[in-house]
């Protein structure tokens, strides 16, 4: 059974079952009544005073003043109506008729809370009816209290119905029973419709939204404006996991083609050294290396390549051990101006001899951080390594700049360099990527070291960008120890 039958049959038998529970106790009583019915006369009496509404009027629309209560009394009293004007703190009368011992003891028992301000109120004593009103004249309260001067006439009303009559008025009862209850069904019937569709339409849109992606079609958000709050979470949590799973796979789709691209890679900076040590080894063993120089070039050559081979595995190891979590961290709060100060002076001859100048620019402020110090040096010598290689100039400079940006330290790293095309900019950072894409071995590299570098400075909080900048523009945002 769909929900939506389910839900409509719900209503109706709850109603149903409830509405014919009701009939049938009332059905069974009415008969239990008509039973033992015996046909009676009764009479009642009704008090009925003519003048009775306009004296309440009168003293409703009445604004008490010592000027004007005699102009009140004589009225009430062409109305036939006694009248006591008295102070009920004291109970002292301000003008007072006649009235009979009975009627003194109903205003003696009536209280002060019997007398309103705002209206007259009638109240029924016996055969006697008595108007009363209250008034506020400065800070005392005066209570008008008038009746009748003769007793109601009353009338006689004769209310006669036989059996016959009642057994009429059962069966007609019944009928607009069962009148209501196909009403109350039909209605019943409308709103389900109505709540239903409120529900089932997003329900469908979820439906088919999730049949939309079990084929592996276009993730499309669901919109959902029905104003129903619960509705509106549900579609909110929906699009939201459409969205996950829509980074997942695009993310997995990266994923694939960067690790078929790193494969491609691997096998490449692989080849091509494996194929210069075999050049060599075969050089000797067919007899071309004759002198005794010759082999010695022909084994440094090798060993030479071995170490390109060495270098490469090594940051694989260690690229695995940073994105599986393995890689052990040490963090510490450093001076980031010291740290690369010391960087700077430990490598400044061996950057001298391949003709490059590291400029280091800051203030006097401190510019403290908290990273592993280790894998912030692999960062900083990888840039370096990076600019020295890649620059097409007889020297190269580097100017490093460090200062405050909002709430990081800013690490900025510019060398002298060709740049990186505009369209290129967004992939530096990725695996294995080079300028050069044909990975010919003019230059040296596997195209791991920006990528490395970038890994270790999301893991630290920070973040990493590259611009072009008459060279190319590294900067470095790592969060500020304040």
């Amino acid at each position: 059974m769909s929900l939506k039958r389910r839900i409509t049959t719900s209503y109706v038998i709850i109603t149903l079952v409830a509405l014919l529970t009701l009939l049938g106790i009332g059905g069974i009583a009415m008969l239990g009544y008509y039973a033992n019915y015996n046909d009676s006369t009764d009479i009642s009496y009704y008090q009925v005073e003519k003048n009775s509404t306009n004296v309440k009027n009168l003293l409703s629309n009445y604004t008490y003043s010592k000027q004007t209560y005699p102009q009140l009394v004589k009225k009430l009293h062409q109305y036939k109506y006694r009248v006591r004007i008295f102070y009920q703190n004291s109970n002292k009368n301000i003008h007072v008729d006649n009235f009979s011992s009975d009627e003194w003891y109903f205003l003696d028992s009536m209280t002060s809370q019997d007398y309103v301000y705002t209206k007259a109120t009638q109240y029924q004593w016996g055969s006697s009816a008595f108007i009363a009103r209250a008034f506020k004249v400065n800070g005392k309260k005066i209570c008008i209290v008038t009746t009748r001067v003769e007793k109601y006439r009353q009338k006689k009303y004769y209310r006669h119905l036989t059996k016959i009559d009642l057994r009429n008025r059962i069966i007609f009862t019944l009928i607009a029973g069962v009148l209501i209850i196909a009403i109350v069904l039909a209605t019943i019937f409308f709103f389900s419709r109505r709540t239903l569709s409120r529900i089932m339409r997003p329900l469908d849109k979820l439906v088919s939204a999730s049949k939309r992606i079990e084929k592996g079609k276009e993730f499309v958000p669901i919109v959902y404006n029905g104003g129903d709050y619960e509705m509106e979470v549900l579609i909110k949590s929906f699009n939201d996991m459409q969205e996950s799973i829509k980074r997942y796979m695009e993310k997995n789709s990266a994923y694939e083609r960067a690790r078929t691209k790193m494969i491609s890679g691997i096998s490449h900076d692989l080849n091509t050294p494996l194929t210069s040590i075999k050049g060599c080894l075969k050089g000797i063993l067919d007899g071309v290396a004759r002198t005794p120089q010759r082999r010695d070039q022909y084994i440094q050559i090798a060993y030479n390549k071995v170490g390109e081979m060495e270098t490469l595995l090594q940051q694989l190891f260690y690229l695995s051990k940073l994105e599986t979590g393995n890689m052990p961290i040490n963090i510490q709060t450093i001076d980031l101006v010291d740290f690369i100060r010391h960087i700077n002076e430990i490598n400044k001859l061996t950057w001298g001899e391949r003709n490059a100048q590291v400029n280091l620019n800051y203030d006097k402020k401190s510019h403290q951080v908290k990273v592993d110090a280790d894998q912030l040096q692999r960062v900083f010598i990888n840039i370096i390594e990076n600019s020295i290689k890649y620059n097409d100039k007889k020297q190269t400079f580097v100017n490093i700049r460090i200062e405050e940006s909002g709430q990081y330290e800013l690490l900025e790293i510019l060398d002298n360099g060709p740049g990186v095309p505009e369209n290129k900019l967004n992939e530096v950072f990725s695996e294995f990527y080079r300028v050069d894409e044909s990975r010919n071995t003019n230059t040296e590299g596997s195209g791991l070291g920006l990528y490395i570098a970038k890994t270790i400075i999301m893991q630290s909080g920070g973040k990493i960008t590259a611009t072009n900048d008459n060279g190319l523009k590294i900067s470095i945002y790592l969060p500020r120890v304040n």
